[in-house]
């Protein structure tokens, strides 16, 4: 009978053991499930972001190219300006000159005035001046 409850009790003890292992191993399935399911989620979620940046720099490039050409256009317009001003700088004492001619000045004055030379005043009397009408 002694024997029997030594077998008894290794055989519970045996079982008990078995059902522990087997319940330790179900806890662990439960977790790699949960992890997977994790992962998966983690997967989506990367690849949501990959779209992302893929779509962020592709606008990127497209509005670098925009930036591009808006300080290539500005660069641009920058010299017209410059080369106006300058133009107008340039023409200034003549264009006062022409209007002064046209209102009845003569060359001494444009000289005195405008401190252009006596020949340009002479060019500008002769192209501008008041024509007679005979």
């Amino acid at each position: 009978m002694f024997e029997f409850s030594v077998s008894m009790a290794v055989a519970v003890v045996t079982t008990l053991i078995a059902l522990s292992a087997w319940l330790g191993i179900v806890r662990l399935w439960q977790r790699l499930l949960a992890s997977q399911a994790r992962v998966e989620a983690l997967e989506e979620q990367l690849e949501l972001i990959r779209q992302s940046i893929s779509g962020l720099t592709a606008g990127a490039v497209g509005l670098d190219r925009r930036v591009f050409e808006l300080l290539q256009r500005e660069r641009e317009l920058a010299e017209r300006q410059e080369s106006f001003e300058i133009q107008q700088v340039d023409e200034q004492p003549y264009g006062q000159a022409i209007r002064l001619v046209q209102q009845g000045a003569s060359s001494g004055r444009l000289v005195s005035e405008l401190e252009i030379s006596e020949s340009e005043a002479e060019l500008i009397v002769r192209l501008h001046g008041q024509r007679d009408s005979a």
